[in-house]
């Protein structure tokens, strides 16, 4: 999406911020300010709205300080880094419901960031999603993929345990 807002007319460059939620619009020299928020918001199909100068510079005011706003080069490396913090998560509370051991969890978060990664790189390879939320429904697929894996270091009799686990620890 970010690599699409920056093929605007007016757009010089377009940045957003760690979650997702905002974005930054470097207008071009020369561009009519209203008229690219305009059309980024017709980009974003309607979902998003421009900020009003107080409100943006809130967004904007930690930036200094070290808060990332990211260019469509640099988001596939936040998607790297949710996915490495979804794997602990995931592989923490499945393992735990399903009784595993800490090396088996361990083996577990491994599988987790392996299948989270291919997701993602299937999508940004796909020119991403206009929201996060393809994750949820990607996910029993992710999920079924991880518990396949699981196969080699997870007892059998408590898969059923862990394919329930998987299940929930990523549910809208």
């Amino acid at each position: 999406m970010l690599a699409r807002l920056d093929d605007l007319p007016g757009v010089a460059r377009c940045r957003v911020e760690s979650s997702g939620r905002h974005l930054a619009l470097d207008v071009a020299a020369g561009a009519d300010p209203a008229g690219v928020a305009r059309d980024a918001v017709a980009a974003l199909g309607g979902r998003a709205r421009a900020l009003g100068a107080e409100e943006a510079r809130a967004q904007l005011d930690a930036r200094p300080r070290g808060d990332p706003w990211l260019s469509a080069a640099e988001v596939m490396a936040l998607s790297y880094v949710e996915g490495r913090i979804l794997a602990v998560r995931v592989s923490a509370t499945a393992g735990r419901e399903a009784g595993l051991d800490a090396d088996s969890r361990d083996r577990l978060a491994e599988a987790v960031r392996v299948e989270v990664f291919a997701a993602v790189e299937r999508v940004h390879a796909e020119g991403g999603r206009p929201s996060s939320a393809w994750f949820y429904d990607a996910w029993p697929e992710v999920a079924a993929r991880v518990l396949a894996r699981a196969r080699a270091f997870a007892p059998a009799d408590r898969m059923a345990e862990l394919r329930a686990g998987l299940q929930r620890a990523v549910a809208r």
